[in-house]
This record gives structure tokens, C-alpha cells and sequence, in this order.
């Protein structure tokens, strides 16, 4: 299937567009199965009908494939499942940018030694249609696995999420935006504008109308089929935390002003407060048409008749605030905390049944399985777990998210969704029993990457190791210990050495040649944040958290001087190829440029409207690039001071900038999730990649194509530029 673009493009244009949207069925309804295996395995058909239709019509054709009973091979179905779940992995993603396929199918299908995919993968390397990275190693979550499809949109936290019978998607957000998802399409419907806090709950009252509680101290109801809000009750002195709607349609919401508060919809007035707890009001769930209970940052948990206002009982036994609550079948509820537990409680008896441990920070919510016979607990540690209510076991854990997981919903169908601080919503499976690899990298955020000499690259993460990497094999040469704090900074040394920068104070020299540990330099009691070396390698320059910057001779091992100016932390810090001047970025918006031999300032670089992240020097030493928390790059004249140009185009703040060894291009990091390689002379970006979560670093090898990245969830991204032409 090869020629298939070869022969379509032989048609007239009508009968192009014709075939490519009837083929697929046609070979279906012909029960045609070595045909449409061979059309739904061949990139340019799938790129085709991407460009043509739209990733949610191609997802649609694998499908209907997969469903037709027509198919005698088990292996097809298989790949042809793959396939479909590669695209629907990376659907948010391509729905943006569709140009990202091809990388997109080599992160996620590499590891599958199956010929089809391996076929359809060489097809895809020979795409031209525009530069783009591909990876080297299959470094993207791979189909097969638990996580399905990732929602984006929000721009701050996603705090809740609730399920209409329908299967309508709404979350609420810390940007005070709730959004209507489409859950088969992953699509945004609607956004909810009226909040002027983070939203902490959502509530359906119907499948027409929705809740929601904010840190504006109010609670709103939102028609989801006007999406305008209907009615706003204000009357707590502390943001809402929680919410509830009550059988009788009257509504109950939980405050910092360690309240509950009943509120009458027909009177629009509210009832009565409860009043007990002596700290927050985290969670509320409805028990009968009598009785609700609620969970409190005072580590408590009490039930209340809600006819009449009174305490029944308070539950104890959480040695951490109390931040879920849910009801379970036969008289039991299940609560979360801060003290990184999930009680299960007989209200019978007012005694805990069961103690599931096992993450290793708070508990932020909780949902009862599909089954009745298990719970799913989301918590700070960015993952998710599903426990056996029977057994009293961890059954398996859900991770894909880059940072904490807030919320957790059921779907009508068994599936589930998540929401968590990187901004996304997921959606998962509980079905399958595929456990897959982890991913390449570190096991917390990898903050900064080197290019070595001889092929080999170098990444420092939170997790207080440095990794030293072969960059034709992708594998991990060796594992550098030895840091007590997580490591922000590594640069090159001549002969074979690297230096390392740490919050344990401390700069470190390895051999990554031994793998052994040679030298530590002390950084009197501050943090390190990054360091930068001399072309020979003679001195050290790191960033401390006392707003300077401090020089040490690597021959004498002294500090030899402090240069002071910045009136912020500075986080970034490069040298000019000659040896001569320092340049640093601080969170003060600044660019400081300073003589090395006298520690004199020279110039002060001022554009920027963000903290300034990263820095980068042209091989030619004529020019700084600078990346920001304001989303820009800007590139400088190194001699005149002056600003040049700005590169826009991220969608959040710029962590890292490298330029290749010609110096005629720039990569770009991203909190957005992307990576970017812009030309300098065409001023534009000529290729992207996205990852799982925030690139927080990158490197470019010698040979100026590939790119060593890493990412806040731990993974590194060995990346090439494929169908560049200078």
C-alpha cells in the first residue's frame, strides 16, 4: 500500500476526496479484510484522511473496522487497535496541530515489533511535508494501556469534574472557568464565565443544570443548555469547597468559614447554617433524604440530620484534615485525607473497616467503582489507584498525570476521568490487566539536559540523580548519585567530567566516563539553581538563592568572586564562547551582562514582562537568546544591548532555549507541553513536538539535529529533525 499516495494523486481532485471518504466502507461493507488492513496500516492514507476529515472521522474508520465481524486474524484486529489507540492518545494534540502525526506515531508504536507498524512507521520517515521531530525511542505513553484520551483547554488547575447521564463532561477549573466537554470527541463545548475565584465543586442538580461552589465565597447554577448563569447565592465569608444537591432539589454547600450552609432554590434564600467544625469544609455527600455528612481540614468527619440542623455524630480517626468523603453501599462511607490514608467507616458501628495505604501524599478525592466492589482514590502524588472494597488490597495505580490529581469521576460507560493541576482532564480504563513499561527517564522532573562529547547526553532531575545517556542506542549508560536535594543544572567539563548544580547546596564533579562522584563544592547554605563553566573548563559559575551569583576556580577550588546586581533570584546563567562574560537571568524580568575577569557589570538587557528562564549564546558570541515566563523568546545584540527580534508563539512560560552548533536555529522548551525549533532568519517556528506534560529542559548533540528533552513528569525525549532543508 505504499503507492497509495503515488496512485491518488494520479486521480482528478473530486475523485481523490471521493475515494478517500468512501473507501474504508466500502471495503467493509465488502468484507474486504486484507484490503482495508492493508489501507488502514498505510501512513499516507492515514495522513490523508487526517488533513481531509479530522482525527475524530479517522478514529471512526478504525471503529467501524474493528466492529464489522468480518475478521478471521486476531493479530489484524490488534494492530488495527493500536493504531486507532496511538491516534486517540495523541487526538488532543492533533486536533491542534496536524502535522505532529508522524512524530506523534513514533513515540507511541515504536516498542511494538509487529511488521505492519514497523512498515508503517519507515513510510512515516520519509514525510516531507514539513520538518518535524521524531523521536528516537518510544518515549510517549504507547496504546494498550489504561489512559485513553487527554482533555486540554483549561489554563489553571482543574479542581472537579462531574458526569451528566448523557455523558456531558463539565469541570471547574482554578482559570474561575467551568468547560462542557464533548466525551466522545474530547471536544470543548462551552465555556462557563462568571466566577471570580477557582472553582472548588461541581454538582449536577439535573442533566439541564449544574452547580458550582468558588474561592469568591459564592455558588452559581449554570443552565448547561444556555450555558448562562441562572442564579448566584452568596452568603459564606470564605471560598466554597463543597456542594451537594439534596433529594428534595435544596442545595448544601461547605466553606473555609468552616460552615455548611442549606439554601432553599425556590426562595432563592438560604435556610440555615450548620455549625461544629473547627476548620474547613472539604467535602459533602448526601446519605438519605435525612442525613448528610460532611469531611473538615479539623481531621473530622460529621453527620447531620438536615431537617433539623442537628450534629449526630462526628467520626475520628484521620490524623490528617479530612478532604473527600462518598457514600458506599450497605450503610458504609469512605473518606480521604491529608495523612495520605482512605477510611472506610461502618456508620453502624462508627468504626473504620478498612485503611488503604499506599500514596505517598494527600488524598484528594474519592469515587466508588462501576462494580459497587472497589473505590479509586486521586491524590497529590499525581496519581491515581483503584483499591478492592473485599480484599482490602491496591489493585493497580493510574499515572499519566504530571502533577496532583484533584478530581475523579465515574462514566457512564465503567471508564473514568480525572483532573489534575498540569490542567487536563483523562479518561481511563478499568479493564485492562496490560501493565506497561515505565517510561524513559527519571522518576520526578527532569530539569535540565547536557550534550556530552562521543554521543552521549546527560539529564538532571528532582529525584537527586543525573543520568548519563547514549545517544545512538537511547539507553542509559549510568546513573549518577550522590546529591540529597534535587538536582536543577549539569554542564560539560572537558575530559569527560560534568558539574552538577543541587539544592543540597552543593556543585558536584562526576566523571560520567566511571560513573563516579569527584569533587563537591559547598554553596554556603543556599540552593544552587544553575551553573555554567568556562569553555575551558577553569571556572564554575552558579546561581544562588540569595539573589547573586558566585564564581569558583575548578583549579583551586576557592570561590574567587560574587557578582551582585539582580535584585531577584537568578535562574539562569550562560558564558560567552570567548570566556570573558557572564550572562545571567533573573526573576527580576532582567539580563545581566558581566566581565568574568572583574565581575563588572557591563549591561543590563530589559524587555522582558515575565521572569527570564532560560539563556542561550550564539557559537559566534554576537548574540543571547532568552526565554521567559512572559512566553516569549528574544534574541539581543550581545554588543549594543539591544533588542533584535521576539519569537511568540508558545502558549506558557519558555523553561529552556538551546541553539546548534551553526547557530542558525533555536530550540524552546515549553510549560506548554511543546517544543519548538525556530529559524533565526525567517524568524518562525519550523518544526513542533508535545509531550505528556511540561518540557522543563532541552540539549541539541553536535551534530545540531538531534535533541536530548526532558519533561516535569520524568521522561526524556530523544528527538531528530527529520525533512530539514537549510
Amino acid at each position: 500500500m505504499g503507492e497509495f499516495r503515488e496512485n491518488l494523486a494520479q486521480m482528478p481532485l473530486e475523485d481523490q476526496y471521493y475515494l478517500l471518504e468512501t473507501l474504508p466502507g466500502f471495503l467493509v461493507s465488502e468484507s474486504d479484510t486484507d484490503q482495508l488492513h492493508r489501507l488502514l496500516t498505510d501512513f499516507d492514507f492515514i495522513e490523508s484522511r487526517l488533513y481531509l476529515f479530522g482525527v475524530e472521522y479517522l478514529l471512526n474508520d478504525y471503529e467501524e473496522a474493528m466492529h464489522s465481524n468480518v475478521w478471521t486474524s486476531s493479530e489484524k484486529v490488534k494492530t488495527l487497535k493500536l493504531i486507532q489507540g496511538a491516534i486517540e492518545l495523541s487526538s488532543h494534540i492533533l486536533v491542534e496541530d496536524k502535522t505532529q502525526l508522524p512524530g506523534q506515531l513514533w513515540g507511541r508504536l515504536l516498542s511494538f515489533e509487529i511488521p505492519e507498524i514497523q512498515e508503517m512507521l519507515q513510510q512515516a520517515k520519509s514525510w516531507n511535508r514539513t520538518p518535524w521531530l521524531r523521536p528516537m525511542a518510544p518515549s510517549l505513553t504507547p496504546p494498550g494501556g489504561r489512559l485513553l484520551r487527554t482533555f486540554i483547554g483549561h489554563t489553571g488547575w482543574v479542581n472537579a469534574v462531574v458526569v451528566t447521564p448523557e455523558g456531558l463532561v463539565i469541570s471547574g477549573s482554578a482559570d474561575n472557568t467551568l468547560k462542557v466537554w464533548n466525551l466522545e470527541t474530547g471536544k470543548e463545548i462551552a465555556t462557563l464565565i462568571g466566577h471570580r475565584g477557582r472553582i472548588r465543586a461541581i454538582a449536577l442538580l439535573d442533566e439541564k443544570w449544574v452547580v458550582s461552589g468558588s474561592d469568591d465565597f459564592s455558588i452559581k447554577i449554570w443552565n448547561l443548555e444556555t450555558t448562562k448563569e441562572f442564579l448566584t447565592f452568596t452568603g459564606h465569608t470564605r471560598g466554597v469547597r463543597a456542594v451537594a444537591v439534596l433529594p428534595d432539589g435544596r442545595l448544601i454547600s461547605g466553606s473555609s468559614d468552616n460552615t455548611i450552609k442549606v439554601w432553599n432554590l425556590e426562595t432563592q434564600k438560604e435556610e440555615f447554617t450548620l455549625t461544629g467544625h473547627k476548620g474547613w469544609v472539604n467535602s459533602l455527600a448526601v446519605l438519605s433524604e435525612r442525613e448528610i455528612i460532611s469531611g473538615s481540614s479539623d481531621r473530622t468527619l460529621k453527620i447531620w440530620n438536615i431537617q433539623t440542623g442537628e450534629e449526630l455524630l462526628t467520626l475520628s480517626g484521620h490524623t490528617g484534615g479530612v478532604r473527600t468523603v462518598a457514600k458506599l453501599p450497605g450503610g458504609q462511607v469512605v473518606s480521604g485525607s491529608s495523612d495520605n490514608t482512605i477510611k472506610v467507616w461502618n456508620l453502624h458501628s462508627q468504626k473504620t473497616t478498612l485503611t488503604f495505604k499506599g500514596h505517598a501524599k494527600g488524598i484528594n478525592a474519592v469515587a466508588v467503582a462501576p462494580d459497587s466492589k472497589g473505590i479509586i482514590s486521586a491524590a497529590s502524588d499525581n496519581t491515581l489507584k483503584v483499591w478492592s472494597l473485599q480484599t482490602g488490597e491496591e489493585l493497580f495505580a493510574l499515572k499519566g498525570h504530571a502533577d496532583s490529581v484533584y478530581a475523579v469521576a465515574v462514566l457512564p460507560d465503567g471508564r473514568i476521568i480525572s483532573g489534575s493541576d498540569d490542567f487536563t482532564l483523562k479518561v481511563w480504563s478499568l479493564d485492562t490487566s496490560v501493565e506497561l513499561p515505565p517510561p524513559i527517564g527519571h522518576t520526578n522532573r527532569v530539569n535540565a539536559a547536557v550534550a556530552l562529547p562521543d554521543r552521549q547526553a546527560a539529564s538532571a532531575s528532582w529525584d537527586n540523580t543525573i543520568k548519563v545517556w547514549n545517544l545512538n542506542t537511547t539507553k542509559s549508560v549510568c546513573t549518577l548519585k550522590g546529591h540529597t536535594d534535587r538536582v536543577n543544572s549539569v554542564a560539560a567539563l572537558p575530559d569527560k567530567r560534568i558539574i552538577s548544580a543541587s539544592d543540597d547546596n552543593t556543585l558536584k564533579i562526576w566523571s560520567w566516563e566511571t560513573a563516579q562522584e569527584l569533587l563537591s563544592l559547598e554553596g554556603n547554605t543556599r540552593c544552587i539553581f544553575a551553573v555554567a563553566v568556562t569553555p575551558d573548563g577553569k571556572r564554575a559559575i552558579a546561581c544562588l538563592s540569595d539573589q547573586t551569583l558566585k564564581v569558583w576556580s575548578l583549579e583551586t577550588l576557592k570561590e574567587v568572586a560574587t557578582l551582585v546586581g539582580h535584585t531577584d533570584w537568578v535562574s539562569s546563567v550562560t558564558v560567552t564562547p570567548d570566556g570573558k562574560r557572564v550572562i545571567s537571568g533573573s526573576f527580576d524580568k532582567t539580563i545581566k551582562v558581566w566581565w568574568l575577569e572583574t565581575g563588572e557589570e557591563v549591561s543590563t538587557l530589559v524587555g522582558h514582562n515575565g521572569w527570564v528562564k532560560a539563556l542561550a549564546v550564539t557559537p559566534d558570541g554576537k548574540r543571547v537568546i532568552s526565554g521567559s515566563f512572559d512566553k516569549t523568546i528574544k534574541v539581543w545584540c550581545l554588543e549594543t544591548a539591544e533588542e533584535l527580534f521576539s519569537l511568540s508563539g508558545h502558549t506558557d512560560w519558555v523553561s529552556s532555549i538551546a541553539v546548534t552548533p551553526n547557530g542558525q536555529q533555536v530550540i524552546s522548551a515549553s510549560d506548554d507541553r511543546t517544543l519548538k525549533v525556530w529559524d533565526l532568519e525567517k524568524r518562525q517556528a519550523i518544526a513542533h513536538f508535545t509531550g505528556e506534560s511540561s518540557l522543563e529542559c532541552c540539549a541539541v548533540a553536535e551534530d545540531g539535529v538531534k535533541i536530548i528533552v526532558g519533561e516535569a513528569s520524568g521522561r526524556v525525549h530523544f528527538l531528530t529533525l527529520e525533512s530539514y532543508r537549510e
